[in-house]
Order: C-alpha cells, then sequence, then structure tokens
C-alpha cells in the first residue's frame, strides 16, 4: 500500500474532522428549537381545556368535556417560544356557533406565551386583533390531564 500524499492526507483529516464535528451542529440546531406542546391540558381554576392534537394543531374546549364546544386551530411555534394560532373552525350546535362566530371568528389570529414543566403550564401574554374576549379566559395556569 502507497502512503498518502499530502493533499490526500489533508483531504482526509477534514472529512474526519467534519464527520466527527456534524452530530454536534445538528445537537445545536435541535436545542436552538422549541419544543413543541403536547397532550391535553385543563385550566387550574376552570373548565378551559387546550388539547394540543399534534404538532399543528390545537382544540379549544370551552366547557372541558361538559359540551359539545370546541374551537379548532392551527399554530406554529416560533423561535422565542410564542405560539401563533389561527382560528380555523368551530364544533358546536348551529345556535352556539353563531355566537362562536361573534366572539372567536374563523380566520382569528392570536399569540401567547405557552411554558409547560412537567405537569404543570402557564399560558400568558396573549396579544392579537379582537384577543381581548378571549385573553381573560386563556391566560392562567394549567394541569396536563
Amino acid at each position: 500500500m502507497r502512503p498518502l500524499t499530502l493533499p490526500a492526507r489533508r483531504a482526509f483529516l477534514a472529512c474526519a474532522v467534519a464527520a466527527l464535528l456534524a452530530p454536534n451542529v445538528v445537537a445545536d440546531d435541535a436545542k436552538d428549537k422549541p419544543k413543541s406542546p403536547a397532550g391535553t391540558w385543563k385550566k387550574t381554576d376552570g373548565e378551559l381545556v387546550l388539547e394540543f392534537v399534534d404538532k399543528e394543531t390545537l382544540k379549544i374546549q370551552p366547557h372541558g368535556g361538559k359540551a359539545d364546544i370546541a374551537i379548532e386551530c392551527s399554530y406554529a411555534i416560533g423561535k422565542d417560544g410564542v405560539l401563533k394560532v389561527k382560528i380555523t373552525g368551530h364544533e358546536a350546535k348551529d345556535e352556539i356557533k353563531k355566537k362562536l362566530k361573534e366572539v372567536a371568528p374563523v380566520g382569528t389570529e392570536l399569540s401567547f406565551k405557552w411554558a409547560a414543566d412537567g405537569d404543570k403550564a402557564t399560558l400568558d401574554d396573549v396579544e392579537g386583533k379582537n384577543a381581548d374576549g378571549l385573553k381573560s379566559h386563556l391566560e392562567g395556569k394549567f394541569e396536563k390531564k
């Protein structure tokens, strides 16, 4: 076997260093990305239930499981951990849907901070056009169901 030339040694060394550093670069990217919310959460001082159906879908049940009322939303999580939410639909009887369309119409966009630690979470800083009516219902402490 012939010994490697100097340029070949440098190329080999550069590839070896890159291979060793690549997992650290990927790990740093994953660290910087906020963790997506998951599971079902009940507000500690009320009936409100939030269900993070998947990494893009949130279902808000204002009266928990007692009533067949749900506000369907899409969401994305920003680098700063703030959730950007858009109401996409309503699940309820027609009479209640009319009221929901007034209070939380489809297309309404809002944002809020979601901080979970184990089985406890806090939702605060609700912002958005016409979000004042929703703010008092959404903000507060939650427990995982």
